[in-house]
């Protein structure tokens, strides 16, 4: 922490850091959080520093925050009633030496006699006030300030017009300049990602939420409705749903009708409708307090310029279940089932329902999944091949990178092991290429076991990653590879690799999620 930048801002910066550690299931412990931050105070808390750390009682993190809210008040104030000592470093002082004392100066000893500050006839001129610019040590005629006459004249007391219309085009060429500047500040702070903290937005019509492990309920919505943004750009609403927010005090908010808006930047709370469902909201001295038929609620503080509320984090564990939550209005829908599955044909959601493996629902035949469109968009298919008839004697291979993202464990490739006869497909995820070999070692002797079958024909692209001449002449596995710039001849590979990633960009753009997820 650094002593430019009030405290409190930077304690809720830390809080909102560590939120979004909870978030990635990486939990710390209460008493260690607590002894970071106030080992992290600026040095001229140094004496109060000390004192939390000896003290005998461990703190929490409400109550180190009730703390340093306390102590940075009390500077505050003590700073506003000795306004000498903004200017001041440390206990130092310096004399002010009296003007007039070179003329009235009286030889003593052949030694001259300076009114220093303590002298009560040297203090006059220091608490005399500018009439004009209301500020101490100067008299109106001798201020730098002043105002322009009546007659046209300017700070310096010119009147010629000319000078003056060019003093007040440099004037304004600065102005102009600084007001920029200001509003470049204020955009680089918006750009910044917050997925964790909520803020009070004074212009928000509605609840906005980006996030939709914060929803406790949540419902879909496909009727095109957007939000317009301050640029004059609309954006279309994913969802609505009810919000439940914690306040640090332990009292409970919920917000209802909350649109979920996943490309905004951050989480806001409206203070318009706030105020329509009877909340009162008072801003005083930087600290935002809500409360309702004089019973207070919770607090928030100003950051960055936008007011910052003061609650308690939700747990990563309510990430996974919101992904797969709704209404009960919406669990029978063919669009919920068909993205559950993967973004699979609406045939075979018609198939699946008629065998009970999904519940029975109403569907339009000419339903259409916008991000079916996007992501599975290809050419027209090959003709059918001859197809094997026993099974085992032919296995298409391939690897398959999905992305430059690993997973969460930390695996990049893919392999698919498929049968020509029965098209039964097994898949290995892979940290490296050379896993791919060891990965077909463990699909042969559990398909020879359990099957009773033998492997003959292993087909695959040129790649070298499976070959092993020793391996492949002692087990008698015939290790056919395809002609060079044609994937073709190996396409029943390369169709269950398109399937198999164009599955996962479904679910991902569905969900929102990081590409992490994958596997």
């Amino acid at each position: 922490m650094i002593d430019s930048r009030p405290v409190m801002e930077q304690y809720h910066e830390m809080l909102r850091i560590l939120g979004q550690f909870v978030q990635h299931n990486l939990k710390m412990d209460e008493a260690i959080i607590v002894a970071v931050i106030i080992d992290k105070l600026p040095p001229s808390w140094k004496d109060f520093k000390h004192n939390l750390k000896h003290n005998k009682e461990e703190l929490t993190l409400t109550q180190l925050g009730s703390h340093l809210r306390i102590e940075e008040s009390l500077r505050t104030q003590e700073l506003d009633n000795n306004p000498k000592g903004k200017n001041q470093v440390g206990s130092s002082s310096v004399n002010m030496v009296d003007r007039e004392g070179s003329k009235n100066q009286k030889k003593s000893n052949g030694k001259r006699k300076f009114k220093g500050k303590d002298d009560k006839s040297s203090n006059k001129k220091a608490k005399v006030v500018c009439w004009n610019c209301n500020k101490p040590g100067h008299f109106k005629k001798d201020c730098r300030l002043r105002k322009v006459n009546k007659d046209g004249a300017g700070p310096s007391g010119s009147k010629d017009p000319e000078k003056q219309q060019g003093q007040n085009s440099v004037f304004m060429q600065n102005f102009n300049y600084i007001q920029n500047y200001i509003s470049v500040i204020s955009k680089a702070f918006y750009v910044q990602d917050d997925n964790v903290a909520w803020w009070v937005d004074s212009g928000a019509t509605s609840h906005v939420c980006k996030d939709l492990y914060w929803f406790k309920d949540f419902q879909l919505i496909d009727d095109e409705s957007v939000v317009k943004m301050g640029n004059v750009a609309t954006e279309p609403i994913k969802g609505i749903g009810s919000v439940l927010l914690t306040f640090t005090s332990g009292k409970c908010l919920c917000l209802n009708n909350v649109l979920y808006f996943p490309v905004i930047r951050k989480n806001l709370m409206s203070k318009i409708v706030l105020n329509n469902c009877g909340y009162k909201q008072v801003l005083e001295s930087g600290k935002y307090i809500l409360s309702r038929h004089g019973s207070f609620m919770g607090f928030g503080y100003i950051c960055n310029g936008m007011i910052m509320l003061n609650i308690n984090y939700p747990s990563s564990d309510n990430s996974v279940c919101m992904v797969s939550s709704s209404t009960s209005n919406n669990f029978h829908k063919s669009k919920l089932w068909h993205a559950r599955l993967g973004h699979i044909h609406y045939k075979r959601l018609k198939d699946m329902s008629k065998m009970s493996l999904i519940p029975t629902f109403d569907m339009q035949n000419n339903e259409k999944c916008k991000t079916c469109m996007l992501t599975k968009i290809t050419r027209q298919p090959f003709k059918d091949v001859v197809r094997e008839s026993k099974v085992w004697d032919l296995i298409h291979s391939d690897l398959c990178d999905f992305h430059a993202t690993p997973s969460l464990g930390n695996k990049k490739y893919v392999v698919t092991f498929i049968d020509d006869a029965s098209r039964y497909c097994y898949i290995y995820l892979l940290h490296s290429k050379d896993e791919a070999l060891d990965k077909f070692k463990i699909y042969k002797q559990q398909v020879e076991l359990h099957k009773n079958e033998l492997i003959k024909v292993l087909r695959t692209d040129r790649g070298g990653d499976y070959y092993d001449p020793l391996y492949f002449e002692s087990t008698g596995i015939i290790y056919q590879t395809t002609v060079p710039y044609t994937p073709q001849q190996n396409g029943v590979a390369e169709r269950k690799n398109r399937t198999l990633k164009e599955m996962v960009n479904s679910m991902l753009s569905y969900s929102g999620l990081s590409e992490w997820f994958l596997g």
